[in-house]
């Protein structure tokens, strides 16, 4: 016999948890089977960005994740040497950014990115699913079969040894790069050929007798025997070295712990006994999924979407596919949406994925002139020439490719500016589209539709708010100290979560910057959706609020 579930989620991951969170917050079940026996201990992805950790705040878990996280300071500084005890090259530092830059990014959110690492990421997140109570968390589950129906998803699962039959409503395959749901279904994926084949070798020692006065998040080592990256997982001694290897003419069984030691020493130069943990392979390309969903089966994540690491976003910009789904599918299974509601997954996330994509084999690409890459056994012959000419015309290269860097590193708009204003679930209210000089980092907070709400500092019965934790599984209308027939139209919708939050009231506006800042006046409102983007904006009162609070409500969840 059978058992029932509202959705079930295909892989444990970071992806697959939050989309349970999100779930659960809006009261809805949910089964997650990991076909492994618990969290991977070896590292992966640590960028966790600014957008993450206001979901994280939302969920509960941005404290801990930051009591991880390394040094603040340490992800500032991006840093190329000859060796980790040799000669610097270069550096890219966040302080070197022109003052503006820095504010803006300051003042942009409650929360700032974060360096910690997947497996303690992940942990946090397990620890929100099980405290909520809304989802069955199965390891050492494997999904075998899923066979979409008109109706719903037979899926069949393995665990140790055993087989049974799950009926689900909806499945999230969030199972990563190598989706086995998404071969199942026959979903292609659509790119460029691979750009790389890494190694990733993970250990422990205390390397900060190598670091020099600031310490960095990542240091990038180009010398003729080796070229790679040192990733600082916990500021103290947990690490990773990535470097590229030829599947062509060896094999990750070729990487012996014997020779690994003797990559690591020659990218530390120095003799030190690194203890390695674990060591794994992975393919660098750029592909996404031709379709996001088959029937009731959507993809999330990196079983949608597969990004070069530089820029960091891979892991990031399937967080962000979760909370957008889930609230999506929870309308739905809940019936105050209906099922049409779901075509707007594909149609607000994909874009977002092509943008991210772009950007990464950009830095990708750009990072070769730095030694990381095809060429990098010429670029550090150069050098290391014993005709000093050379050496020191390829050093004043370097220094020129590696400020170009800085994009990599400092792409706000990429992680907070991504709007969803051509969705079909949008209201305009007219306002031309935001076309930034620098699409990855010049970030402008606005309230626009589509737009993710801004953040502004608001005070809540004498604590100090942001306006984003007003965000909630509901529908928020969020009105100026004017603006009261905005909340009473809100009043009269039935069947839609709907919460209103007028300005001046319990919530208020100690630094008088919340309508500039939402480009409202003082009797305007907006309606935001549970994952935080704008769905409609009124700049003042129109004396038709009823009716338009229930359009715009009403396209938001595809009507």
């Amino acid at each position: 016999m059978s058992e029932n579930t509202p959705v079930l989620i295909v892989g444990g991951g970071p992806v697959g948890l939050a989309t349970a969170i999100v779930l659960g917050r809006h009261g809805v079940n949910s089964i997650v089977c990991e076909k492994h026996s618990g969290v991977n201990p070896h590292p992966r992805a640590h960028v966790v960005n600014t957008r993450s950790m206001e979901l994280f705040r939302s969920w509960g878990i941005a404290e801990a994740v930051k009591g991880e996280a390394i040094d603040p300071m340490a992800m500032l500084n991006f840093v190329w040497k000859s060796s980790l005890a040799g000669e610097e090259l270069g550096r890219v530092s966040m302080l070197d950014l022109p003052e503006a830059d820095i504010l803006r990014r300051m003042f942009a959110s409650p929360e700032g990115a974060q360096s910690c690492a997947q497996d303690r990421v992940e942990r946090f997140l397990i620890d929100a699913v099980l405290a909520q109570g809304m989802c069955d968390l199965r390891m050492n589950t494997e999904v075998v079969g899923v066979e979409p129906r008109p109706d719903g998803v037979s899926v069949s699962l393995e665990s140790e040894g055993a087989t049974a039959v799950v009926e689900a409503d909806y499945v999230v395959a969030a199972d990563g790069a190598l989706s086995s749901v998404r071969s199942q279904l026959g979903i292609k994926m659509m790119g460029m050929p691979p750009i790389g084949e890494q190694i990733n070798v993970y250990f422990h020692a205390d390397l900060s007798p190598f670091e020099g006065d600031s310490s960095a998040l990542l240091y990038w080592v180009v010398n003729s025997e080796t070229r790679g990256v040192f990733i600082a997982m916990d500021g103290k001694e947990r690490w990773t070295f990535n470097i590229e290897y030829n599947p062509a003419v060896e094999s990750i069984e070729d990487y012996t712990p014997e020779r690994c030691l003797d990559v690591l020493r020659s990218a530390i130069g120095a003799e030190v006994d690194p203890r390695i943990i674990s060591v794994g392979s992975w393919t660098m390309t750029s592909e996404l999924a031709r379709s996001y969903s088959a029937g009731r089966v959507f993809l999330a994540g990196d079983a949608a979407h597969r990004f070069p690491p530089t820029g960091g976003l891979g892991m990031n910009t399937g967080l962000a596919d979760a909370d957008n789904l889930a609230w999506k599918l929870a309308a739905v299974i809940k019936e105050w949406a209906p099922a049409g509601l779901l075509d707007s997954y594909q149609a607000e996330r994909k874009p977002v994925a092509q943008t991210n994509a772009q950007h990464s084999v950009t830095n990708a690409i750009t990072m070769a002139g730095t030694g990381i890459g095809p060429t990098g056994a010429e670029i550090a012959g150069r050098l290391e020439s014993d005709d000093e000419a050379t050496a020191r015309a390829e050093r004043e290269r370097l220094t020129t490719e590696i400020a170009k860097q800085l994009p990599h590193f400092d792409a706000l708009n990429l992680e907070l500016g991504y709007r969803y204003e051509r969705s079909p679930i949008i209201t305009s209210d007219g306002t031309p589209t935001y076309l930034p000089a620098d699409s990855a980092r010049d970030f402008d907070p606005d309230a626009q539709p589509g737009a993710r709400l801004p953040h502004v500092e608001l005070d809540n019965e004498g604590s100090v708010v942001s306006s984003l934790d007003l965000v909630g599984p509901y529908f928020l209308v969020l009105a100026g100290p004017q603006g009261q027939a905005w909340a009473e139209a809100a009043a009269a919708i039935e069947d839609v979560p709907m919460r209103s939050v007028l300005i001046g009231e319990t919530v208020t506006d100690p630094n008088g910057v919340f309508a500039a800042g939402m480009g409202i006046e003082a009797s305007g409102c907006l309606l935001v959706r549970p994952d935080g983007h704008v769905a409609f904006r009124s700049a003042r009162t129109s004396g038709a609020e009823t009716a338009e609070i229930a359009r715009a409500v009403a396209r938001s969840i595809g009507n």
